[in-house]
C-alpha cells in the first residue's frame, strides 16, 4: 500500500512540472525528414529549418515565463562540427548574437546545453556537416575536381604537343623520303646518258667539256677547207688569166 501510494505520488508530480521535459523537432532536408531530440525547461523549439549555405540548423524558439534552459541532441552522422578528422566547436547565436553553451560528447552523438532569455525567438547552431552538407567537403570535392581538370588539360596540352611533333615529323620524313627518291630517280637518269653527255631538262646532252672538245676537233677542219677553197680559186684564176694571154698572142701572130 506504501508503495502504491509513492508511485501515485511521483505520477502527479510529473504531471504537474510540465517545464521540464523532453521531445523532439523534426526538419526537412532533401526531401528527408530528420528527428532532432531535445529538453527543455521554460523552453520549446516550434520549428526547425536547414541553411545548408551556412551548414546551420535555425529553431523557432518559445520561452515562457523567465529565463529557461535547453538541452539539444545530435547525431554525428546527421549534424556535427568538425575539421578535418577532428572536432570542432559549434557556434550557437540567440537572435543573432553568440551565446555560451556546455557540450557532452560521445562517438554517436553531441548535446549542447544552454540558457536562453525570455522572449527569445530563434536560435542558429552552425557546425561544418548536415546531413551529408559541408562546405569543407564541397571545397575539398572542388579542389579535387580543379586538380583533376588541370590534370586532364595538361595531359591533353602534352598529347596535342605529341601529335604535332608526330605529324612534323611525318611530314619531314615524307618530304625526305620525297627527296630521296627524286634525287635516285635523276642518278639513274644520269647514268643512263652516254659518255661525254649529261641530263638536263629531261634528255641527254653533250656536257661543257665535250661540246668545247667537238669544237675545237672542228674549228681546224672548217679553217682547212675554207683556205684549201680560197687557193683553189686563186688558181683557178691565175689559170684563167694565163690561158687568155696565149690566145691573145696567138691571134696576133695570125694576123
Amino acid at each position: 500500500m506504501k508503495l502504491k501510494t509513492v508511485y501515485i505520488t511521483a505520477l502527479i508530480f510529473s504531471f504537474m512540472i510540465p517545464s521540464a521535459f523532453a521531445d523532439t523537432v523534426s526538419t526537412e532536408i532533401d526531401s528527408t525528414n530528420y528527428d532532432i531530440v531535445y529538453s527543455g525547461n521554460n523552453v520549446v523549439l516550434k520549428s526547425a529549418s536547414a541553411d545548408l549555405d551556412f551548414i546551420s540548423l535555425i529553431f523557432e524558439t518559445e520561452v515562457s515565463g523567465s529565463d529557461g534552459d535547453v538541452s539539444i541532441t545530435f547525431q554525428r552522422d546527421f549534424f556535427d562540427a568538425k575539421l578535418g578528422y577532428s572536432d570542432d566547436d559549434f557556434f550557437i547565436l540567440s537572435d543573432g548574437d553568440e551565446i555560451e553553451f556546455t557540450e557532452v560528447k560521445t562517438n554517436e552523438s553531441r548535446t549542447l546545453s544552454f540558457s536562453l532569455s525570455a522572449g527569445t525567438e530563434e536560435i542558429e547552431i552552425i557546425g561544418t556537416i548536415l546531413a551529408n552538407n559541408s562546405f569543407l567537403i564541397e571545397q575539398e570535392q572542388q579542389a579535387q575536381d580543379s586538380a583533376a581538370q588541370a590534370q586532364a588539360d595538361a595531359e591533353a596540352a602534352a598529347q596535342a604537343q605529341a601529335d604535332a611533333e608526330a605529324a612534323a615529323q611525318a611530314q619531314a620524313d615524307a618530304e625526305a623520303a620525297a627527296k630521296n627518291a627524286e634525287e635516285e630517280k635523276l642518278d639513274k637518269l644520269m647514268n643512263a646518258c652516254g659518255d661525254g653527255t649529261v641530263y638536263e631538262n629531261g634528255e641527254c646532252v653533250l656536257s661543257a667539256m665535250e661540246k668545247n672538245a667537238s669544237d675545237m676537233r672542228t674549228g681546224p677542219l672548217i679553217y682547212s677547207i675554207v683556205i684549201g677553197m680560197s687557193i683553189g680559186i686563186v688558181i683557178m684564176m691565175i689559170l684563167w688569166g694565163i690561158g687568155k694571154k696565149s690566145h691573145k698572142v696567138l691571134s696576133d701572130d695570125d694576123s
